[in-house]
């Protein structure tokens, strides 16, 4: 994140040794940087993806983002809904094995509760498109009549395990306006209800 430059340090090095001044002033300086690169940290940390390998795939990970979004896009979704099809395996590679909700967190402020509980349970429901694998196919059927159940089907359908192959998709750059604009939005609704 960037800092202001020429900002001021404050003397305690530890929070208990922190005065009441100095959290005012460190809250404050960091609630400026958080609205300022909202959204920037998770375009850094697709972006450094872009050369993983595709582990047998046609696309890697970071390509299959990039189609996933763009055929939302393309299907005329919500700008809130591309974003969230962009960013859905964003940590993928942080941990292969509970990427969904690691990614559902990155945007719990930011989308809907119905979007971030789609990709924050996406994993799950990927394993009902995998035919002719040693997956269990039916492990979503334990949320069975979740709200949301329908909507992570149809995600998974047509914005996840169809995204693999070669596809016209647009750039990264395409979609960053719509990340900066959902998450300085987010911040905004977050400070505004935790006005400390």
């Amino acid at each position: 994140m960037d800092t202001i430059e020429g900002q001021r340090t404050v003397k305690a090095t530890t929070f208990r040794e922190a005065t009441a001044e100095d959290w005012e002033y460190v809250t404050k300086l960091g609630r400026e940087a958080i609205q300022k690169n909202a959204g920037r940290p998770v375009i850094d940390l697709l972006r450094s993806q872009k050369d993983v390998p595709n582990h047998g795939w046609q696309i890697n990970n970071y390509e299959h983002s990039l189609q996933c979004a763009t055929r939302a896009l393309r299907n005329g979704e919500t700008e809130e809904y591309i974003v969230a099809a962009l960013l859905h395996d964003l940590c993928q590679d942080l941990n292969p094995y509970n990427h969904d909700k690691l990614a559902g967190d990155a945007l719990r402020y930011y989308v809907s509760d119905e979007l971030h509980w789609v990709v924050a349970n996406h994993q799950i429901f990927q394993l009902s498109f995998r035919d002719h694998s040693k997956f269990d196919t039916k492990a979503c059927e334990k949320y069975r009549g979740h709200p949301y159940f329908e909507a992570a089907m149809r995600f998974c359908e047509h914005y996840d395990m169809n995204c693999f192959g070669k596809y016209d998709y647009l750039p990264l750059e395409h979609f960053e306006p719509m990340v900066y604009r959902l998450y300085e939005k987010g911040v905004q609704a977050f400070h505004a209800k935790h006005p400390y």
